[in-house]
């Protein structure tokens, strides 16, 4: 996975190139698949397509190829963010405050917190209540193992974040690529 984060043109792009060299698709294939041209197909290996990265069709059509939700390409992007979901009148502090006071509310829920653990850090709760909205079809006799669930999705969310780090410094440090291409 940090390989695909190093690409100068971020994850999703570089995902998109290992699909197509997997399907043995060439450059004008995948070019014709996504919808693009040749040369825009190299500016986005480049990473110099930023504009049309956000573009909602290359997005579908993206999604279509990697046999994805359109969400999931807007997130490689970096289009999309925990920002997106609080409202403009209130911080994103404040909105996750009050969803995790709800989420203490249900005595079941709460119990998913450890005792030792008197006040949660903002991320922490964000990723409780991120965790607990993906999961809400989960059935009752399900609860006891979620917390095994939570550690190891905390553990997946570390390491993605680290690997993000580890490859903006080394594109910075090669040159290989501009932060604000994500």
């Amino acid at each position: 996975m940090l390989r695909l984060h190093r690409h100068p043109a971020g994850p999703l792009v570089a995902w998109l190139l290992d699909d197509a060299k997997l399907r043995l698709h060439s450059a004008a294939k995948l070019a014709e698949a996504v919808g693009v041209s040749n040369e825009e197909l190299q500016l986005l290996e480049r990473g110099q397509a930023l504009t049309l990265l956000r573009h909602r069709g290359f997005i579908a059509k993206v999604a279509r190829y990697l046999g994805i939700p359109p969400i999931t390409v807007r997130l490689l992007t970096g289009d999309v963010t925990i920002r997106d979901f609080a409202t403009v009148a209130e911080s994103e502090e404040v909105v996750i405050e009050r969803e995790f006071a709800r989420f203490c509310a249900n005595p079941q829920l709460r119990a998913l917190i450890p005792e030792a653990c008197d006040e949660p850090s903002l991320d922490y709760k964000r990723f409780l209540l991120d965790v607990h909205a993906t999961h809400r079809e989960l059935d009752w006799p399900e609860l006891p193992r979620l917390p095994e669930i939570l550690r190891w999705l905390q553990r997946a969310a570390v390491l993605h974040n680290a690997n993000e780090i580890v490859a903006a410094a080394e594109n910075d440090e090669t040159g290989g690529g501009d932060s604000d291409a994500r």
